[in-house]
C-alpha cells in the first residue's frame, strides 16, 4: 500500500488527528457539577460497632468531583439516635469522644470536636480550597453513644451542605429539621441523611 517512508509520516499524523478529536469529544461530554448537584453524587457511609456501654459510630463522606462554583462556606454533620418504635429522637443517651477529621490524600488536614445538643451532636467544618488542598469534600466523623437498647438502625447521620459565606448555624438540632443561621436568611443549602447499616 505505502512505499518508502510515507507510512512513517502519515501514520503519526493520523494518530495526532484521532487524539485531537478524542480529546475534544471527551471535554465536550464531561459534565460540570454544581453545588446543588452534589447531593446526588455524595456518598455517606455509616458503620457501627456494639460496645458494652452502647455503640461506636463512624461515618465517612466523599464527593469526588469539584463543583464549578468552588468550595465556600461551612458544612455541618449531625449524629442523632431515634427510638424506632416512636420515631422520636432519644434524649436518654450520652455522646462521648465526638471527633471530626477532614482528609486530603489519606492524611488528616483538619480535626474538630463536636457540640453536644439535646438530640445528638453537631460538627462544623469548613469548605475551602487552600494551595490545591480541598477541605470538606472528604472526611470522617466518629462518636461513642452510651445508652441502653441501642441498635445500629437507631443511628441517623445528617449532613448539611452550604455553598456561600454565611453566619454560623445555630447549633440546636442534630437532624437540621429547620436550620437557622444567626442573622441570615435564605442561605442556600441541602440536607442528606443516612441510617447506619
Amino acid at each position: 500500500m505505502f512505499r518508502g517512508n510515507k507510512p512513517v509520516l502519515i501514520l503519526p499524523a493520523i494518530l495526532m488527528v484521532l487524539m485531537l478529536l478524542g480529546g475534544y469529544h471527551f471535554l465536550q461530554e464531561s459534565e460540570s457539577v454544581t453545588n446543588e448537584d452534589l447531593q446526588n453524587i455524595i456518598e455517606v457511609q455509616v458503620s457501627t460497632n456494639t460496645t458494652r456501654q452502647g455503640l461506636d459510630i463512624e461515618a465517612n463522606w466523599d464527593w469526588t468531583v469539584m463543583p464549578v462554583e468552588g468550595l465556600y462556606g461551612e458544612d455541618y454533620i449531625g449524629i442523632s439516635v431515634i427510638n424506632r418504635e416512636t420515631g422520636q429522637v432519644r434524649t436518654d443517651i450520652e455522646i462521648e469522644n465526638g471527633i471530626l477529621e477532614l482528609l486530603y490524600a489519606n492524611q488528616v488536614i483538619e480535626q474538630t470536636e463536636g457540640t453536644v445538643v439535646e438530640n445528638g451532636i453537631i460538627f462544623a467544618f469548613s469548605n475551602q480550597l487552600i494551595e490545591h488542598e480541598s477541605y470538606g469534600n472528604i472526611g470522617r466523623v466518629g462518636a461513642s453513644i452510651i445508652g441502653e437498647g441501642l441498635e445500629k438502625d437507631d443511628i441517623i447521620v445528617t449532613l448539611l451542605h452550604t455553598w456561600s459565606d454565611h453566619t454560623p448555624l445555630e447549633m440546636e438540632d442534630a437532624r437540621f429539621s429547620s436550620p437557622t443561621f444567626t442573622g441570615a436568611a435564605n442561605v442556600p443549602h441541602w440536607i442528606v441523611s443516612q441510617v447506619a447499616n
